[in-house]
């Protein structure tokens, strides 16, 4: 996806359908936390990260998501007690204003695709991803290389810890001791 591209389409967009500010500004947050999260096809954010994000209500942000669905510009799937499943519908290629119903995803195995470190942390550290975890995954990938932050994950979690700070000072450690 390309951030400016998106959102130079959603204003287009915003021409033929208005929207009111919240929906304008609930949709622009979603697009934030997607760029944090390196662009997944599907991320998870909680209503609390939104509803802080927003300063409103839990009940706004529900009212504002459900008229997004309902627009096409976003795909929601509840999960629930734990933060729901948001698929930003992209307009960067759209040449009508109402895209198509996107394809279900299908499931794959960890044998048939290896997991990036996004995944990792979501499936090892017990949590979903939010904008500065993302951002510092993002970083260690940047300074280190996806597979060197997985291993340090690894190495995080044999030590039994699940704290992203940790993985940053594994992999400064191992640096050090390259260094030396």
């Amino acid at each position: 996806m390309n951030y400016l591209k998106e959102i130079n389409g959603f204003m287009r967009w915003l021409e033929t359908s208005p929207l009111k500010p919240t929906t304008q500004a609930l949709w622009l947050q979603l697009m934030d936390i997607n760029n944090g999260c390196s662009w997944r096809e599907w991320f998870t954010v909680s209503n609390t990260t939104l509803v802080a994000r927003l300063n409103v209500s839990e009940k706004t942000v529900l009212e504002h998501r459900k008229i997004l669905v309902e627009a096409g510009r976003i795909e929601y799937i509840p999960q629930g007690k734990k933060a729901g499943r948001y698929r930003i519908i992209s307009l960067e290629n759209v040449a009508s204003p109402v895209p198509e119903k996107p394809k279900e995803e299908k499931p794959t195995r960890q044998e048939d695709k290896p997991m990036n470190a996004f995944e990792f942390y979501e499936s090892h550290f017990g949590g979903t991803l939010n904008s500065f975890v993302s951002q510092r995954i993002g970083d260690l990938i940047d300074d280190f290389g996806e597979e060197n932050v997985i291993k340090a994950m690894e190495v995080t979690l044999k030590n039994g810890v699940q704290n992203i700070k940790y993985v940053q000072r594994v992999l400064s450690n191992q640096r050090a001791q390259e260094g030396v």
